[in-house]
């Protein structure tokens, strides 16, 4: 079993390795790659790289429904034609490596990748979906100073529409949360076959912190972003 759980460890790095060299955008399916720039792609520091240079025009959602438990993302691609491409990310159900059996080398990343899933959203769909998140005040500026704790439930909105960067944070049940209206949609949308989990009444995050938690950035209990006044602040 020793065996088996080294070979598993070793082909997550091999994994990772070969993700870090092959990347050209933030592509957070593998473990590795996720545990390095989670918070990156979070803030969509790619898009607002790129924004104004490459001519495209996106949007990356995040919901996080506490971290450990459900994390949704949505990547939408907007087309000169008034359509556009939505893919789609669930990370859930992660497993326990103590419960981890190996019976084929393809299989050792699977409890820890994103489900995958994408649809393309005609004109009406796309030109709906622009409003609602015009509605949410979506496109920025976010709160200064909002925190958004890994523990929580919460939105966030990166985009480049014309070659100008915007980007917006809810926090629930504070701070404008009740005004999305795009969730719903997009939750419709969704061909992901795993049920969305819906925000609920919680103690407040520092009070769910576990002091005995190994240190790690990316541990459950351990981390929280913050919103500068046009992005996430540098960690």
């Amino acid at each position: 079993m020793k065996r088996v759980f080294a070979a598993a460890f070793a082909l997550i790095l091999l994994a990772g390795s070969t993700a870090f060299a092959q990347r050209a955008d933030r592509n957070v399916d593998l473990p590795i790659v996720r545990s390095f720039h989670w918070f990156d792609y979070v803030g969509g520091d790619d898009i607002r790289q790129a924004c104004g240079k490459d001519g495209r025009n996106r949007l990356r959602l995040v919901y996080n429904a506490i971290y450990d438990e459900q994390v949704r993302t949505y990547e939408v691609f907007l087309q000169p034609d008034g359509t556009a491409g939505l893919s789609m990310g669930v990370l859930a159900n992660q497993g326990n490596v103590a419960n981890l059996l190996v019976a084929d080398p393809g299989d050792v990343l699977n409890p820890w990748r994103m489900r995958r899933g994408e649809r393309i959203l005609n004109a009406d769909e796309t030109r709906e979906l622009v409003g609602l998140l015009q509605a949410s005040a979506a496109f920025g500026p976010p709160r200064d100073g909002l925190r958004l704790p890994d523990v929580d439930f919460w939105w966030t909105v990166a985009s480049c529409r014309n070659g100008v960067w915007g980007f917006q944070a809810y926090h629930y049940p504070t701070d404008g949360f009740a005004n999305v209206k795009f969730a719903a949609r997009l939750f419709a949308w969704d061909t992901v076959p795993i049920p969305v989990n819906p925000p609920r009444k919680l103690v407040p995050a520092e009070l769910r912190r576990d002091p005995n938690a190994p240190v790690n950035h990316m541990n459950a209990n351990k981390w929280t972003l913050t919103v500068g006044k046009d992005g996430l602040r540098p960690r």
